[in-house]
């Protein structure tokens, strides 16, 4: 019987080590990364935007909660500007795809309410499938697209409404409009005649 016992907290002294080492690590390592997707988010703005924005800041706190309320799957907006003036807006929507949890980040112009943009920040998605929404062919038929009512998938995307379909990577291609959907019904919803 004292072996069992003797095992039993061995067993507990390690577990409650492994535990503290693995939060001690994780309140070290957890700033650094949310500054490197901050950082790659912000980058990401700066290329889907281009010349029309030269600047970029958090949306206001209280108002990002209002909407992640409505629709959790938001994580982070940003307003878009030039020379101090709002021209659009970018949004960070999470989503589960095949492989798990992927953000993505999408550009909205207020000029004519389209897409500016479309950027993969991270995946778990399948390599050579899933993984096709990283790549330029993917991200390009987002581009000018109009923000104004829901997308929908095509194997040659040519209407306004239309972004790329991926062949083998449905499931990926359905998150990731389902995503998309969020965000422009966020953007028409709550953020199209913010002031």
């Amino acid at each position: 019987m004292k072996e069992p016992v003797k095992f039993g907290i061995i067993l507990l002294v390690f577990c409650a080590f492994s535990a503290g080492l693995l939060a001690f690590v994780n309140n070290f390592t957890a700033p650094k990364i949310a500054e490197a997707e901050l950082q790659s988010t912000l980058n990401s703005y700066e290329v889907i935007f281009g010349d029309e924005a030269n600047s970029f800041e958090e949306y206001d706190s209280a108002k990002l909660a209002t909407i992640q309320e409505a629709h959790p799957e938001i994580k982070s907006i940003f307003v878009a500007l030039n020379n101090g003036n709002k021209v659009g807006y970018g949004i960070n929507v999470s989503i589960n795809g095949f492989g798990g949890a992927m953000t993505n980040a999408i550009g909205i112009s207020l000029d004519g309410d389209i897409i500016a943009g479309f950027r993969n920040i991270s995946n778990a998605e399948t390599k050579g499938f899933g993984t096709l929404i990283e790549e330029e062919d993917y991200y390009s038929s987002y581009t000018g697209k109009s923000a104004s009512g829901e997308l929908k998938m095509s194997k040659e995307p040519a209407a306004d409404d239309e972004v790329l379909l991926i062949s083998g990577a449905t499931v990926t291609s359905k998150a990731v409009l389902g995503g998309d959907n969020i965000v422009i019904k966020v953007y028409n919803d709550f953020l199209k005649n913010d002031k």
